[in-house]
């Protein structure tokens, strides 16, 4: 009687295929977490550092301007109106849309004045979620901040202390 070859036995394929697996599971891992890499990374601190004081005097302008206001968020429309503060030479505003943790779901609207001194501008179609706000004038003078989850059919009250 002759011995069966090893292959066609059940006990070594058996044993091989735990370790396959768990090569197979960390290669799949590795190759996932080379391909999504965290978007908050940043390079230059320093850079980071001096930008930042630079948005905080404009956090201060609008602080000094006494800028307040409305904002409503829709699904497919912004608008913004200012209830308090000088918004005489103001003839856009830029809103960014920053999602808390997915750089890939930001956005941008520009608004522009309409008859009753109301912003508005049409949206297209964002993704549901947590979102830090930011106003601005396109030239860029002063900046407003706001924290709202989206979408909401409220008024969101923004006044110029930034969070």
């Amino acid at each position: 009687m002759q011995p069966t070859p090893w292959y066609k036995n059940f006990w070594p394929w058996f044993l091989i295929f735990f370790p396959l697996v768990a090569i197979i599971g960390c290669i799949s891992l590795f190759i996932t977490a080379i391909g999504n890499g965290p978007d908050m990374v940043v390079d230059d601190y320093y850079k980071k550092g001096k930008a930042i004081n630079l948005e905080l005097t404009k956090f201060e302008k609008a602080k000094a301007l006494y800028l307040h206001g409305d904002l409503n968020v829709t699904n497919e429309r912004v608008s913004f109106k200012f209830t308090k503060g000088d918004t005489s030479n103001i003839h856009a505003l830029k809103l960014s849309f920053y999602h808390r943790t997915i750089k890939a779901h930001d956005f941008e609207a520009t608004l522009t004045p309409n008859a009753n001194q109301e912003f508005t501008a049409l949206l297209d179609k964002y993704t549901q979620g947590a979102y830090s706000v930011f106003i601005e004038p396109v030239d860029g003078s002063w900046k407003l901040k706001e924290n709202i989850i989206l979408p909401t059919e409220e008024t969101v009250l923004v006044n110029p202390n930034y969070k």
